[in-house]
């Protein structure tokens, strides 16, 4: 048995859908925290590890291509792979492939293994390398771009942290980044578009009850658009920053 992959299927909920009755994006993502947290319990590093060693993965980068979004009722599977430790950064794949075995959607992560009580960086320690089958050997790193943000922005808008927006690591979830982002969006291009690729780096976390800041810039590209974004806290200080590039919507 390979401890480094893992894999899950999921029926798309009415919850989970928007009004094309395709998954949302926030969904798909959801999937990849859900199997990366079913994979850290299934080895023995899930969340009363974490809470006994006062450790927590966070993540640090996402690169996501979307080929097709899976519609109401349809069942998916979704597998992900530890593939690789390098110091401080942790390396994981994700695929989605419909019942045909088709891949609809894959991802790149990097991630970072946190103190929670000091909320600082750890190198990788050797329980980790046990726990996904691991060696110092397994050290490729994933190479994710860094986005390039305008130098003038046009939208902006406002947002409080709320209580709902907080994981189990006491700050807000990676997805809410991308719920976030959506409202920034004019009604027209969510209505139009899909988001085909979305690529973030999260610098610094956000907490309960802080104000954050969105900067959001559209860019007309062939058939579609790219959508830049900056987010800060009340201190002016950069959370996190995204692209997406929006294609127009499958017939």
């Amino acid at each position: 048995m390979n401890r480094s992959v893992a894999e899950k299927e999921y029926e798309v909920n009415y919850y989970e859908i928007d009004y094309k009755e395709r998954l949302l994006i926030t969904s798909l993502v959801n999937y990849f925290g859900d199997i990366a947290t079913k994979h850290s319990e299934n080895v023995g590093g899930g969340l009363s590890y974490s809470r006994k060693n006062g450790v927590a993965w966070v993540l640090y980068k996402w690169n996501i291509d979307i080929k097709h979004y899976p519609e109401y009722g349809q069942k998916i599977r979704v597998r992900t792979n530890a593939c690789s430790f390098r110091k401080f950064y942790g390396y994981r794949t994700f695929e989605v492939f419909d019942k045909e075995d088709n891949m609809i959607a894959k991802a790149n992560s990097i991630w970072l293994l946190i103190d929670t009580n000091k909320r600082k960086i750890l190198r990788i320690t050797e329980d980790m390398y046990k726990i996904f089958g691991l060696t110092e050997k397994d050290n490729k790193p994933l190479l994710i771009k860094n986005v390039k943000l305008p130098k003038k922005f046009t939208i902006e808008k406002s947002f409080n942290v709320r209580y709902s927006d907080i994981d189990t690591n006491k700050h807000v979830n990676n997805v809410k980044y991308i719920d976030w982002i959506l409202e920034t969006i004019p009604l027209n291009i969510i209505l139009e578009y899909n988001i085909k690729h979305i690529n973030i780096t999260y610098e610094k976390e956000a907490l309960y009850g802080e104000k954050i800041k969105i900067f959001t810039e559209l860019k007309k590209q062939d058939e579609g658009y790219i959508s830049l974004h900056k987010i800060i806290d009340n201190n002016g200080k950069e959370l996190s920053v995204i692209e997406a590039i929006w294609d127009a919507n499958e017939k």
